[in-house]
């Protein structure tokens, strides 16, 4: 008995280890705003026993008791990890957002990730520097893009709706499902010559999915219906969905990380699918930390220097010949350079699922632990190198545009999306207003000054063409785009409406306009009281605050009622907005209705 009780009281002394130590580092990235997986791998790295022996050895100092030695449950963990986490990415994935973008993220995609593969697979195996197993897993691990990545930066820099942002939404799509394939395979890599296992695979694959299907369209809302009256059924029911398909997976012969996607992709049909996916956030987030914290743990940054000729050919794989062919692919699909370069440099790094495949190689000892010490440092380095891609993109837009004047080559003009109207067709005004931003705030502004000569621009392809429906001269274009400043002619305007959250880009080109023209009156808008005392110390005329006003507002109608004692001034308020509300929808493309039921705190 006692000995059951010590080989438990390890295990949870070992989860704990693994907790806390990653909390700590994840503490620090967030302060040095680093992705959370880096602070989850290095927190492997300082407990795992190769950083441990070189800290006993320097400091003679014995720190043994920190290793993890019961790996096989933790691996097992591990391994829930990465299910959860392809689950959580089933329910999330949404190929409606392949609509406007189909041909070039699904034709382009897999033509990406074959070129990719391609080129490593030959700079790696007919150099000699890797066997044919080890290429053949480097080919795979590069050519992937990091979905959590690349939302994550899209997201905070208000830019995920933008035409190079759903360009790159398209794409990650692709990538996930390839990746998903992928996994299997290289797991066996005899399924690529035998074709009766191959076949097999394919078969018990089809079948998942069809069982997933008819699930979803016929038992689904039966007992999703029910589940969704209360959080904790809700709960239940999605892992029981999520558990029954990875046990069918393993019955099949196929991964139970394959069972767990397709469980999630047979979730993500029903109107309920991101309360479900916050409903198993924390349980996913769990095992996905100690998996990432394991890898960590497996990984010798002693024996980098070891490896200089792969780590050279992986970082010219990420950083020049997978950029390179995102921005050759988006070129020729007449996307233009700013948005290929745009394109090209957000998906410049390794997908979190490379860590998978890394793992999944080193476990079953298909590449060296040198290999995997090398590519799990890449995958890391790359990660942490996009955000100041995505934070100095227009550094990198000057050096195309300098780049492209000095060859003479004349490129595409126009969009695949036709609702686009290219910034060429822009004719020359004066005394014109210009509003940059055509969102909520722009449009309305827009409304309100219709009948006066306007240039509204917007990096929303739906924002634009439903503007121009209106009968508003509506172009497509960044604000960070300095070849759109020069067309905008702000020389000869009258006013420049800067009506854009995104603030950084805002100071650019309030600063550009305030030096074109000392006598252009200029609007903005702000987040916070620093932003709008910098716009005003920089020329601004006049700096709204959409969030203080709107606080205003309420904070008055509050005051209304407790000083009343009555709600008439509210409701006559409310019917008026109503009216307002119903008229502007009218305008907007129609959503799906919200059903408040199934919606839970």
């Amino acid at each position: 008995m006692s000995v059951l009780n010590n080989i438990s009281f390890n295990l949870v002394w070992e989860l704990g280890l693994i907790i806390v130590v990653a909390a700590i580092f994840n503490y620090i990235a967030k302060r040095l705003r680093q992705p959370t997986l880096l602070a989850y791998i290095i927190a492997g790295i300082v407990i795992s026993p190769h950083f441990l022996d070189f800290l006993s050895t320097q400091f003679s100092i014995d720190l043994t008791f920190l290793s993890i030695a019961n790996t096989r449950d933790i691996g097992l963990l591990s391994n829930l990890g990465v299910a959860f986490l392809l689950f959580s990415v089933g329910i999330e994935s949404d190929f409606l957002k392949l609509k406007d973008f189909g041909k070039l993220a699904v034709l382009g995609g897999c033509l990406q990730v074959a070129l990719t593969a391609l080129f490593t697979y030959v700079l790696s195996f007919y150099t000699g520097i890797l066997n044919f197993t080890e290429a053949i897993y480097l080919s795979a691990i590069l050519a992937f893009s990091s979905t959590m990545i690349v939302v994550k930066l899209l997201s905070d820099s208000f830019t995920i709706d933008t035409l190079h942002g759903r360009i790159m939404l398209g794409f990650l799509l692709v990538q996930d499902v390839l990746v998903v394939l992928v996994m299997p395979i290289l797991a066996k890599l005899s399924f690529i010559l035998d074709v009766h296992s191959l076949l097999n695979f394919a078969v018990a694959g089809a079948s998942l999915m069809i069982l997933a299907l008819l699930a979803s369209r016929f038992l689904y809302p039966k007992i999703f219906g029910f589940s969704a009256k209360g959080t904790e059924m809700l709960f239940l029911g999605s892992l029981s969905i999520c558990f029954i398909f990875m046990f069918l997976a393993d019955y099949l012969g196929i991964s139970i990380a394959i069972g767990a996607f397709i469980a999630g992709l047979s979730l993500s049909v029903l109107p309920y699918n991101f309360e479900i996916y916050d409903e198993i956030r924390g349980v996913r987030d769990f095992f996905v930390t100690i998996f990432f914290v394991t890898l960590g743990m497996q990984l010798n940054i002693f024996q980098l220097s070891n490896n200089f000729a792969l780590l050279a050919i992986s970082l010219l794989i990420v950083f020049f010949i997978k950029p390179l062919i995102f921005y050759l692919l988006c070129l020729l699909a007449g996307y233009g350079r700013n948005i290929s370069l745009m394109v090209a440099l957000g998906l410049s790094q390794v997908s979190e699922f490379s860590f998978l495949l890394v793992g999944q190689g080193l476990a079953q000892q298909m590449v060296s632990q040198n290999f995997y010490s090398t590519v799990i440092f890449v995958i890391g380095l790359s990660m942490v190198v996009t955000p100041y891609f995505f934070k100095y993109r227009e550094v990198f837009l000057d050096l195309g545009e300098r780049f492209a004047a000095m060859v003479p080559i004349k490129l595409k003009k126009e969009f695949f999306n036709k609702k686009v109207k290219p910034l060429e067709e822009v004719a020359e005004q004066k005394g014109h207003i210009v509003i940059v931003g055509g969102g909520v705030v722009g449009a309305s502004i827009a409304r309100f000054l219709k009948g006066e000569p306007l240039i509204i621009v917007d990096h929303d392809p739906d924002v634009v063409a439903m503007l121009r429906k209106e009968g508003f001269n509506s172009v497509y274009g960044e604000a960070e785009n300095k070849t759109l400043w020069s067309k905008l002619n702000l020389k000869e305007a009258k006013m420049l409406v800067l009506a854009i959250p995104q603030f950084e880009a805002t100071m650019r080109l309030l600063n550009y306009a305030r030096q074109l023209n000392p006598k252009l009156a200029i609007f903005a808008r702000a987040h916070t009281y620093e932003e709008a005392k910098q716009l005003y110390e920089n020329g601004a005329d006049f700096v709204c605050m959409p969030e203080a006003a709107g606080s205003n507002v309420l904070i008055r109608e509050i005051a209304e009622y407790l000083n009343t004692g009555s709600l008439r001034h509210v409701r006559a308020l409310k019917d008026e907005l109503l009216k307002h509300l119903e008229e502007a929808a009218k305008k907007q493309p129609k959503k799906k209705p919200y059903n408040a039921k199934h919606h839970f705190i």
